[in-house]
């Protein structure tokens, strides 16, 4: 069984998680959280570029080049940079299988809309989650029925491009499986047998690189025999084949009563409310990042000159002790 593969930001109390419930997973970091940390440590776009392609790298010479030049551009920055383990979110170092998959989107995607329902009490909630998968379920089934390619539309795009650079390669056979390809960016071997190349792109997304795809025409082979079956249509439309099926309004729900079918069988059904602390004041919506915690809130200090002493009291949380000992001294007696 293929081990899991885990996007997550930096959260210390995630990382703890997964090394605690699944040992045996890779374990990644989202980069564009990565690279919005990045941004703020030295708000240079230059810099974030090539923090960008370097995750993106495929080999660990180009990942170290991409290094090189922003240590040219920034000693701090490469520091920083290096600070992280590359095997938690450079392309080139990550031990793991991502797909090309560098953040966590699919995630953020669906906390954008889920976010209305997760204030609703937990019946509503539940409900609100079950209509939108329910919807979401039957359009994805219409739309792949419409579709008539052996993969699904982005990897066909993926295989259009790569054929597209494969007519100019030259081919050279070594045997049944190994191959040589000359193009302008250099020499590659492909080994078909066991679906790899030395440039690594065929490994690491799943789907035939340019150079593959220049040996499997040369052996007159179908390209598309030698993707991922993720990439199929006929995996992507068994995804979704389940029915999530609508539920009827809950004042026609059945509730348990004495000597029902669960109570004669000795079974006992209680469930309990969650053991939770509910804070003071309104529950947060806006999730906090990991690297914004402990984060010195920046005030506009020209603007306490119109503030009285107990507005700027309220400010106290968002000064640094020194900063905000200098103002209350100064404008106390206003």
């Amino acid at each position: 069984m293929p081990r899991l593969i885990i996007l997550s930001d930096r959260q210390k109390s995630i990382v703890d998680g997964v090394e605690a419930n699944f040992p045996t997973a890779f374990h990644g970091f989202c980069m564009r959280h990565l690279s919005d940390s990045f941004r703020k440590e030295f708000n240079n776009t230059i810099l974030v570029n090539l923090l960008w392609e370097a995750a993106n790298a495929l080999t660990v010479i180009e990942f170290e080049a991409k290094i090189l030049e922003i240590e040219e551009i920034s000693q701090e920055a490469a520091y920083w940079i290096r600070r992280i383990p590359p095997r938690v979110w450079a392309t080139a170092y990550f031990e793991g299988t991502r797909f090309g998959h560098l953040t966590a989107n699919i995630v953020e995607s669906l906390n954008a809309w889920i976010l209305e329902a997760s204030g609703l009490p937990i019946i509503q909630m539940m409900e609100s989650i079950r209509r939108q998968l329910m919807t979401w379920f039957n359009e994805r089934r219409e739309t792949s029925m419409q579709w008539t390619s052996i993969l699904v539309p982005s990897a066909e795009r993926h295989v259009s491009e790569a054929l597209e650079r494969a007519r100019t390669y030259q081919v050279l056979r070594a045997n049944e499986a190994e191959f040589e390809v000359l193009s302008h960016e250099g020499t590659n071997i492909v080994d078909i047998r066991n679906r790899c190349c030395l440039c690594r792109g065929w490994q690491l997304y799943g789907l035939p690189c340019a150079h593959a795809v220049a040996a499997l025409l040369s052996c007159r082979q179908n390209v598309h025999r030698f993707t991922e079956s993720c990439f199929t249509l006929a995996t992507y439309r068994k995804a979704y084949s389940q029915t999530i099926h609508p539920v009827p309004d809950k004042t026609l729900w059945k509730e348990m009563s004495e000597g029902s079918q669960n109570e004669r069988n000795g079974a006992e059904v209680i469930i309990n409310p969650p053991k939770s602390l509910r804070l003071a004041g309104r529950p947060r919506k806006k999730r906090i990042r990991a690297e914004d915690r402990g984060r010195v809130k920046r005030v506009n200090l020209a603007t306490l000159k119109n503030y009285r002493f107990s507005e700027i009291s309220r400010a106290s949380e968002m000064l640094p002790d020194r900063l905000f000992h200098h103002y209350q001294m100064r404008y106390q007696h206003v």
